[in-house]
């Protein structure tokens, strides 16, 4: 079953559905037709009673009234009763006929007949319904014995059953080829949608499938895949753009690497000369690594593949060593970078080369776009649900618009310095998805040439705070 196509599967739950609806209408109006003439039947054994009685009151106004015997041996002659029709004393004794032969004698099941009480016999070879009531004739008690052939019922019952069975195939046959017409009209618009979805690829992401007009599954999951093909062709575009800009990037490097090697190489050169090479291709190296490091952050971001090893770590010693890292560069830059630590010390739970990393990226951030003689500080605080890190600058700030977007992947704003300050947009997004593996809050406010201010709030509950 599982290897049927869905065209197949409805193809034999239209079968199956079918089959299953005949049989419940045949059986049901089986038992309706059996019924209606099994209660036809007990209606004329009941009107036999009432004629009898009738026959029998009419006799007795004659003169000279005859026998019972006599008068129900009329009777039988003139209705064909035959053996069908017994006359028994309370007793159990036989009234008429006098005698009856073993297997036509009919034997009541029960011996109560105040009311009618229907049963089936064979009598005479035949399958028959007998009535027995306790009635008086003659205003004698007696219980009275009236059979009716069901020969021609069962008749009915046998014609009917047998073209059910005859006419089921032929209708089960006709099911299954309409079932099999309907799947495929059903499915047609599916077939549609495939053939769109085939001619869909990574050079043509522009095509879409088509929506269908039924409001139904079908036209939701087409205008779902639609929209994710929106957002993949989104994402593509922006990785590609992205792609382009680190291939340059990193050939840019490489050029100035092995370009800057060779002429050192054929060239003699003095001491300082040789210092200045070497600086240029630890710049450019520096560079790429950046480059590089953060393509690997973006890998584990998008797949959750890195596994962070939290453990208990001093957020006063991860701010100084972070700030003491980039104090040369700071210093270079002529750029003052100061920060300001509790009087007791903070522990929390959590991964030291992540956070190294996360508080890494806010003062490079800082470091690029702040001009010389600019202001960087990095603050450490509490408060009693949270542990709050600061790292606010004098730099140029963002737009409003700027800061929106500025913890979206490749998003990179129309800031002053672009030009001089090459990124990749990866920075504080990467950020972003440390913070989260912390469940911390990063937030971020600026404004144009008042500088900006991060902000990473961790909780309390997820940390452990110690004094020392």
């Amino acid at each position: 079953m599982r290897d049927l196509s869905v065209r197949a599967k409805l193809t034999l739950l239209y079968l199956a559905v079918t089959f299953a609806g005949l049989l419940i209408f045949g059986i049901l109006s089986y038992g309706a037709l059996r019924f209606a003439l099994f209660q036809g039947k007990k209606t004329h054994l009941m009107g036999r009673e009432q004629r009898l009685i009738q026959f029998l009151a009419e006799n007795r106004v004659q003169s000279p009234p005859l026998p019972m015997s006599e008068q129900l041996r009329n009777y039988t002659i003139v209705t064909h009763e035959g053996n069908l029709f017994e006359i028994r004393n309370t007793d159990g004794s036989l009234l008429f006929p006098r005698e009856v032969s073993g297997p036509d004698a009919i034997s009541p099941t029960s011996d109560d007949c105040t009311e009618p009480v229907f049963f089936f016999q064979t009598l005479e070879h035949q399958p028959a319904m007998v009535m027995c009531h306790l009635t008086l004739l003659n205003g004698q008690p007696v219980r009275l014995l009236i059979g009716g052939s069901l020969e021609e019922e069962f008749n009915i019952l046998l014609r009917y059953r047998n073209a059910l069975l005859l006419l089921a195939p032929a209708l089960l046959s006709a099911a299954a080829i309409c079932g099999y017409f309907l799947s495929r009209q059903a499915l047609k618009t599916v077939d549609r949608m495939t053939k769109a979805a085939i001619n869909i690829g990574v050079r043509n992401l522009s095509g879409r499938l088509p929506v269908p007009s039924a409001r139904d599954e079908i036209q939701e999951l087409a205008i779902a895949w639609n929209q994710l093909l929106d957002r993949v062709q989104s994402a593509v575009s922006r990785l590609s753009k992205f792609s382009e800009d680190v291939s340059h990037d990193l050939r840019t490097s490489i050029t100035v690497i092995l370009g800057t090697a060779q002429l050192s190489l054929h060239r003699r050169h003095s001491e300082e000369e040789y210092r200045e090479d070497l600086t240029r291709v630890v710049t450019e190296c520096r560079t790429a690594s950046t480059l590089l490091d953060a393509l690997l952050s973006l890998a584990r971001s998008e797949t959750f593949s890195y596994e962070a090893a939290f453990q208990q770590i001093n957020l006063c010693d991860l701010v100084v060593n972070g700030c003491r890292r980039v104090e040369d560069l700071t210093e270079a830059k002529g750029i003052m970078l100061d920060w300001h630590l509790p009087h007791e010390q903070i522990f929390i739970q959590g991964d030291e080369l992540l956070l190294l990393r996360l508080f890494g990226i806010l003062l490079d951030n800082a470091i690029k776009y702040t001009p010389e003689g600019g202001e960087i500080i990095a603050t450490l605080s509490r408060t009693n649900d949270r542990v709050v890190l600061t790292v606010s600058d004098t730099g140029i700030g963002m737009s409003e618009d700027v800061l929106k977007h500025v913890f979206e992947r490749y998003y990179q704003g129309d800031l002053r310095e672009r030009q001089t300050q090459p990124g990749n947009g990866l920075g504080l997004a990467i950020a972003r998805w440390i913070a989260d593996a912390h469940r911390a809050e990063l937030t971020a406010e600026s404004a144009p040439i008042a500088g900006s201010l991060f902000q990473i709030r961790f909780p309390v509950m997820a940390s452990n705070l110690l004094e020392g």
